[in-house]
């Protein structure tokens, strides 16, 4: 009987201990959930918790805007000791892609080579004067190189055909 009071109890223990890292002393405080909060609201709302923020990064996202909260170390519930510091990392945005160079490529495959870099091709204009073949590709507007968010639309210039 007495070792099925202490099974019971230690499993009580680990359960509060892991199961639910509640705060157990005064001056603890349980790190409270500020995912998805910009980092003013976080930080503002870790102040008033007793803790601390940092950044700790950036990292781009094709969903959250910048500067909203998109990781937290330590996560939410977790007992941690007044004035500790939770590491924050900030979405940075849309990722970013650099146009590639197109130039002498057919338009299929001109197209594919943009979507495949997370860019839209929503235009294709024609370009006389050039000593390129009807169709061909002989540039983009932004230009191959420049860094662009993705998703953005591109315009795909084509050779009218050689005059």
């Amino acid at each position: 009987m007495l070792g099925v009071a202490l099974m019971a109890g230690a499993g009580y223990l680990v359960a509060a201990l892991v199961l639910f890292p509640a705060p157990l002393l005064p001056n603890e405080r349980a790190v409270p959930r500020i995912i998805g909060v910009p980092y003013a609201v976080a930080q503002g709302e870790l102040r008033r918790g007793g803790l601390a923020a940092e950044i700790a990064g950036h990292e781009p996202s094709v969903d959250v805007p910048v500067g909203i909260v998109v990781w937290q170390d330590p996560p939410p519930g977790v007992a941690v000791a007044r004035g500790a510091t939770v590491s924050l990392t900030l979405s940075e945005g849309r990722p970013r892609a650099a146009v590639p160079d197109v130039r002498g490529l057919d338009a299929d495959l001109a197209r594919r080579l943009l979507w495949g870099a997370g860019l839209r091709v929503e235009l294709a204009d024609t370009v006389p004067g050039t000593q390129q073949p009807a169709g061909i590709a002989v540039g983009t507007t932004p230009g191959a190189g420049d860094s662009v968010t993705t998703g953005r639309s591109v315009v795909l210039h084509l050779s009218k055909g050689k005059r």
